[in-house]
């Protein structure tokens, strides 16, 4: 079915009946010009927007609508993870064109629907307009966060260790793969990782309660760039030991395969939605004992250090070397 033959207010009946009603905490949700929530007492509200542009987040050639659906649910959530939040409530901004189809939305919001549901969130409306450019999708996440947990990326102090959780460099040696045409099969799980990535909500949640990160930012743009943001915003310095970055077996035969270095990807390559935080020694052991328990997956990379060092990165000779910003810049660069 056309789009033009459903028309606009068509679209958005059709959304509005694939999401159950919103919580009690939402006394007015899609319907009116503007939702309302109660926001929960002694607590801060999040708000983040990240968008996905077709031919610069992603290419149609490599992700399906429902997957460019989930993913753009992902990304955000992941902002609220990395401020120790509870994702809520989103709103979904549509910039569509004229060759998406009626089908091709309703598997988008397939895909929105599951990503919204895993994460527990409820939609309160949004907006569909025609554009003339690419096609493009714009979620709007609001998360909550008890204010004595809160998490930000000014707080890591000289001495913390440096942690980060899951492994590195999957989701950019998945898009190599795809762009350099190399049949992806033996490599499902580096091609999953960047078509349909998982945020660490649970995670930042827990490490929040447990008030153990005195710093914290989620792996978007790079292990390079995003661990900058936390430098620049804490006034430090850090080294990373190279033998101690996360890199899956898929990671290294992939890049085998590519002959490309593995750590390349572990150090510059972005989208992979992890979380990166600093963790003072006092509070180590806490969170070791996590990790030993199975309560969260996790591993120490390095150190926060004094800020005249920059970034270094420690490899496996001993040598320490210093290392640039490699991640992604979305004005410096202009595709993903």
């Amino acid at each position: 079915m056309d789009l033009r033959q459903l028309g606009e207010f068509g679209l958005i009946d059709r959304i509005q009946k694939r999401f159950p009603p919103p919580a009690s905490t939402v006394p007015l949700g899609i319907g009116d010009d503007a939702a309302a929530i109660l926001p929960s007492a002694k607590q801060y509200l999040l708000l983040t927007t990240d968008s996905l542009i077709e031919g610069v987040h992603f290419d149609p050639a490599f992700s399906t609508f429902r997957e460019v659906g989930y993913k753009s649910v992902m990304v955000n959530v992941s902002d609220i993870a990395a401020m120790g939040g509870a994702p809520r409530f989103f709103l979904i901004s549509l910039g569509l064109t004229r060759r998406q189809t009626v089908e091709e939305i309703d598997h988008l919001y397939q895909g929105i629907e599951k990503g919204s549901r895993e994460a527990g969130l409820d939609l309160l409306g949004g907006n569909v307009a025609f554009s003339t450019g690419p096609f493009f999708i714009s979620p709007t996440v609001l998360g909550e966060v008890p204010k004595k947990e809160m998490i930000t990326r000014a707080g890591a102090r000289e001495g913390d260790g440096l942690y980060v959780t899951g492994t590195l460099g999957d989701a950019a040696a998945g898009l190599a793969l795809l762009q350099k045409g190399i049949e992806t099969k033996p490599f499902a799980r580096l091609v999953r990782r960047y078509r349909s990535p998982q945020a660490r909500w649970r995670e930042g949640r827990l490490l929040a309660k447990a008030r153990i990160p005195s710093a914290m930012i989620d792996l978007s743009d790079g292990l390079s760039s995003d661990l900058g943001h936390v430098l620049k915003q804490s006034g430090l310095g850090a080294e990373i030991e190279a033998d101690r970055l996360p890199l899956s077996s898929s990671l290294r035969r992939a890049a085998l395969q590519m002959g490309t270095d593995p750590l390349e990807y572990a150090l510059h390559g972005g989208e992979d939605y992890e979380l990166l935080f600093s963790v003072p020694e006092s509070k180590t052991r806490k969170l070791e004992k996590m990790i030993e328990d199975g309560l969260i997956a996790a591993r120490r990379i390095g150190r926060m250090a004094p800020r005249r060092i920059g970034l270094r990165l420690k490899e496996p000779s001993g040598r320490s070397r210093s290392i640039a910003s490699g991640g992604w810049d979305h004005l410096k660069r202009g595709r993903k």
